[in-house]
């Protein structure tokens, strides 16, 4: 079993350990235990950035120490960072900052620094992780998919049953799927008090104009959503409704509840690019529609 939260905090604490010390993809991974492929997949899905980006503005943001409160020279701290030339950390600097160095040192600047990733923001599950939420615009959008009643009392994969079942023996008859790579896994929760869920496996569509017999449309007005990301080493047909249940409780309890958002609709979706699936590798993503909480609303 991989734990990859250790992986994680292995990995960040390398890099802090080493600040000084030029840092290689390769050098991480050794550490860490696991493919260079797969550590660069993983943080860059759950960050937003690559983890040699990490490193590079770790290495930065640690130099502003030096730059401000000794008498250093540029080239020094350049170098004593594992820059190989002034002008490459000069580069690199002003593409973080907005500023040289020197004009940060001389007109006393205030600048975003990037501090360690701080490892109690993550969660790790059964070879599986999520980070820090991100927050998504979508416009109106349509669905198109087959619509399954889910009792309470289901089994862990009841609903990804109904969704492989979908996707490999009933996505190819919706012919006008923007993209048929993309899964949608659609849930009205509005009946979850009396005991039940529908979940409608689906695809996008660009219009509701074609809906094949047996299938359901679905209209999704215009949301701002919160989402988090759910990185696996597994296939997504193994993904089961404990290890989601376990992220939207993290979702709810220990994010949306205490943000200042709530919720602006009574559902939420699954989004799987199937296209960046491997047999020990998956992406999902959780979309739940949010609104201020000073606004009017469900809840």
């Amino acid at each position: 079993m991989i734990d990859m939260k250790e992986i994680v905090a292995a990995s960040v604490n390398y890099i802090e350990n080493n600040i000084y010390n030029k840092i290689s993809l390769d050098d991480i991974a050794q550490q860490s235990g696991i493919s260079k492929y797969h550590l660069h997949r993983m943080f860059k899905s759950l960050t937003g950035e690559s983890l040699m980006e990490y490193v590079q503005s770790r290495k930065l943001s640690s130099s502003i120490n030096e730059l401000i409160h000794t008498n250093m020279r540029i080239i020094d701290i350049a170098l004593d960072y594992g820059f190989d030339y002034e002008q490459s950390y000069i580069r690199a600097f002003r593409k973080k900052f907005g500023h040289t160095p020197l004009k940060v040192r001389l007109e006393n600047l205030s600048v975003i620094i990037k501090e360690k990733l701080n490892i109690h923001d993550i969660l790790s599950l059964n070879n599986s992780i999520i980070y820090k939420p991100f927050f998504v615009y979508k416009p109106k959008m349509y669905l198109v998919g087959k619509q399954h009643k889910i009792v309470s009392k289901s089994g862990d994969k009841t609903a990804n049953g109904y969704g492989n079942d979908f996707y490999y023996n009933h996505s190819h008859k919706i012919v006008n799927a923007v993209n048929p790579a993309v899964y949608f896994g659609y849930t009205d929760w509005s009946r979850n008090d009396e005991g039940y869920i529908y979940y409608i496996p689906s695809l996008e569509v660009p219009n509701l104009s074609h809906i094949p017999e047996g299938m359901k449309g679905i209209s999704i007005p215009a949301h701002k959503y919160v989402a988090f990301r759910f990185v696996g080493f597994f296939h997504p047909n193994d993904i089961n409704g404990r290890q989601v249940g376990r992220l939207l409780v993290h979702m709810y309890s220990k994010w949306i509840f205490k943000s200042g958002f709530k919720f602006a609709d009574t559902f939420r979706f699954e989004y799987i690019d199937t296209s960046i699936s491997k047999d020990n590798y998956c992406e999902l993503d959780i979309y739940q529609p949010i609104m201020e909480n000073d606004r009017n609303g469900l809840f």
